[in-house]
């Protein structure tokens, strides 16, 4: 009698819209959203991503489908980064192009550190405006979800005071908005150094960069502030020094915990305007 075999089940994606990765990405409201492209197919859950399976004793259970179960996680772990809406197009590191030396050696560091998450620490990008610091994060953050699976959220400084100001008001404990950005694999906090920098603002900060420093948790920061070593240099104005804006402290924290890497160049958004 001749031995049958059971023939394998298939999952294929691939086509023009997806470029071969599966997925679509498109603005919705303020964020950006990823969404399984139309072209999957998948034999074992129809593309579902969920798979029903029994058990011999007859009851059954939902676990992930086999076969395209990772790419629908990384989907929902890219949807709850919280990626504004304007870098939708941005899911890997090969979408920044250098304009400047410093941008060269930022984008090294940066593929360096995706490729080896989680051995290579963070990074703070520093620099005036418009010269491509939060792209450079965001590619970082976008491509750990989408093809490595990892837990990423980004949040702008400002509107994080702004978010606990209103859980303030509303009564609701302040854990309730720093506690997910603490469980973070890879946070990043953009425009650091934005706001009042009062006390209050400070302590907020302090927590924070804290809690991620004691749970050895990888943190990229971009800020429009130079350490005072850059501004020796640069010879500018002291107000725009990272230490006086947010403490010797937090800075000293920051230090341990990432690479300080400075850009330099013409603002990006200016060139745009004028062309």
């Amino acid at each position: 009698m001749a031995k049958t075999t059971k023939r394998k089940k298939k999952q294929t994606y691939g086509c023009d819209n997806c470029y071969e990765k599966g997925y679509i990405l498109e603005k919705q409201g303020r964020y950006a959203t990823a969404k399984v492209c139309q072209c999957l197919n998948c034999e074992e859950c129809s593309g579902t991503g969920k798979k029903l399976y029994y058990k011999d004793n007859g009851y059954s259970y939902i676990q992930p489908c086999d076969l395209c179960g990772i790419l629908h996680k990384n989907i929902k772990l890219y949807n709850l980064a919280g990626i504004p809406a304007k870098y939708y197009n941005v899911n890997e590191v090969s979408t920044f192009h250098p304009r400047h030396d410093t941008h060269q050696n930022a984008l090294i560091y940066v593929k360096q550190f995706v490729d080896q998450y989680p051995y290579k620490p963070g990074f703070l990008l520093m620099g005036a405006s418009g010269l491509g610091k939060t792209h450079l994060a965001i590619c970082a953050i976008s491509e750990l979800t989408l093809e490595r699976g990892i837990k990423c959220l980004f949040t702008d400084f400002f509107d994080l005071l702004n978010d606990l100001k209103s859980a303030y008001s509303e009564g609701r404990p302040e854990n309730q908005v720093i506690f997910p950005l603490v469980e973070a694999e890879v946070l990043v906090i953009d425009e650091l150094g934005k706001g009042r920098a009062n006390e209050w603002e400070l302590s907020v900060l302090d927590q924070l960069i804290s809690k991620r420093y004691n749970s050895s948790k990888s943190t990229i920061i971009t800020t429009n502030f130079v350490t005072k070593e850059v501004n020796a240099k640069l010879n500018r104005d002291n107000k725009e020094i990272l230490e006086y804006r947010i403490g010797e402290r937090i800075t000293s924290r920051l230090f341990e915990m990432c690479s300080f890497i400075y850009l330099e160049g013409r603002d990006f958004r200016r060139m745009s305007a004028a062309n």
